[in-house]
């Protein structure tokens, strides 16, 4: 019974200063979900058919999608830290579509259709997160409570619409029109910008190195793509929340 207390003794006067050594450095890696900054964005574009104005419009859908990221940073002081986050989200969405086409032979005499197309497009957001880090609970030593914010650079790929196809049915001898979109072409747009982000982590340890944990973010930015409209807007980042590994030196 001596030789056990003994042991249990040594355990615990061995395990304490281990969690009570200062941490140098983390290492978080994360699955969880992405609500996009801008659920639908919106383009517009017109074109001179039969001397009058053909317009055509996209309404991009951005549903909730999948989020992974990992990163890591270095401890400048027991409470304050700076780190990089590198996150990757991935959204499909059914865009809307639109046309007001003339008539080829009557003045002001135009024909519309509007519907969901049937092929699917996706976007793909990759977030560079710069990091200042403030520890607020650093006289635990299993439970961690921490704040991040900073500056973030994002790159947003998004399927985007080219040309809008359709058929037209006239009256030659009346103003009776009609058009049916019947498909749509699409290609890859890309572009960058910077932004803010800013959230918070919790983590339990199960030893001084091993834990898990869960975070929730905020990024913003604006980067520009190209659709047939040209080129516009889009809001970039949005509400990200998930869990994962953590891991500290």
């Amino acid at each position: 019974m001596r030789t056990v207390s003994l042991i249990v003794l040594i355990g615990c006067l061995w395990t304490a200063p281990a969690f009570a050594q200062n941490e140098k450095g983390w290492f978080d890696v994360d699955f969880g979900v992405a609500s996009a900054a801008e659920n639908v964005t919106v383009t517009a574009s017109s074109a001179r058919l039969f001397l009058e104005n053909a317009t055509f419009g996209v309404a991009y859908d951005v549903p909730r999608g999948a989020s992974f990221d990992f990163g890591g940073g270095y401890m400048v002081t027991r409470i304050v830290g700076v780190g990089v986050n590198f996150q990757g989200t991935a959204h499909e969405g059914f865009p809307g579509l639109s046309i007001r086409i003339p008539h080829p032979l009557f003045f002001n005499a135009y024909a519309t259709d509007a519907g969901p197309g049937a092929v699917a497009l996706q976007r793909t957001e990759g977030s560079v997160h710069i990091q200042a880090m403030v520890v607020a609970t650093p006289n635990s030593q299993r439970f961690r409570v921490r704040v991040f914010g900073g500056p973030t650079f994002f790159r947003v790929t998004q399927d985007t619409v080219d040309r809008i196809l359709y058929n037209q049915v006239f009256q030659v001898l009346g103003p009776l029109n009609s058009v049916d979109i019947t498909r749509y072409e699409y290609s890859e747009s890309q572009g960058t910008g910077w932004g803010f982000h800013g959230g918070a982590d919790a983590a339990f340890y199960f030893s001084r190195v091993v834990g898990v944990g869960g975070f929730a973010r905020f990024s913003r930015g604006t980067v520009e793509l190209s659709d047939l409209s040209g080129a516009f807007d889009v809001d970039a980042g949005g509400f990200q929340t998930g869990g994962g590994l953590r891991f500290k030196f």
